[in-house]
């Protein structure tokens, strides 16, 4: 299983499997991260495997869809390629919330339904619900480059990674609303 990960500049990027936690654990930073910065996604469960799928057949590939938030420790990204290839691998940096939501039901979705993400109570990030055609283009773009398999998970950054909080700051609350049957956000960062 893994993570591939659509950032928020179009680009395909794998995280390992490793790096997911659905369950909500409070994330406690190694010693040598000492800042943080997050990406909101919307990501989906892959049903099927498959290679170079068609765009009129994606939605055929996945039977979930969720929100989470993607964690990149900053003094790891240092600029270079390889930085970023190292950001990528740090353990338990996707919280992606199980359960999933049925594509049926998020087609159903009340159109004012938007996801918010909140730091301390205070709101970090808000959209509305992105079109499950988002979804669809995702599955294509990844799997021309590598073989989806079920059971993996494609994320799709839906804003620029932004700093979220450094080591100073001690403890931080990271939630999220209820959209749908979906699993929500309640997480502690703790340095």
């Amino acid at each position: 299983m893994n993570i591939l990960t659509r950032t928020y500049s179009g680009r395909i990027v794998c995280r390992p499997d490793t790096t997911w936690e659905k369950d909500n654990e409070d994330f406690y930073p190694p010693q040598f991260v000492e800042a943080l910065s997050y990406a909101p996604v919307l990501f989906t469960h892959i049903l099927k495997p498959g290679r170079s799928v068609q765009k009129k057949f994606a939605c055929r590939y996945f039977d979930g869809i969720g929100f989470g938030i993607l964690l990149y420790p900053q003094n790891i990204m240092n600029g270079s390629p390889e930085g970023f290839a190292e950001a990528l691998c740090l353990d338990k940096t996707s919280y992606l919330p199980t359960p999933c939501i049925a594509p049926s039901e998020y087609s159903s979705l009340p159109s004012e339904t938007v996801f918010i993400l909140k730091k301390n109570g205070r709101e970090l990030f808000r959209c509305a619900l992105p079109p499950l055609s988002m979804a669809e283009d995702a599955i294509v773009q990844a799997s021309r480059l590598a073989y989806i398999r079920t059971g993996d998970i494609i994320a799709i950054e839906l804003a620029a990674r932004s700093p979220l909080t450094q080591k100073p700051e001690g403890r931080i609350m990271i939630a999220s609303g209820q959209i749908g049957s979906a699993g929500k956000l309640d997480f502690s960062i703790i340095f």
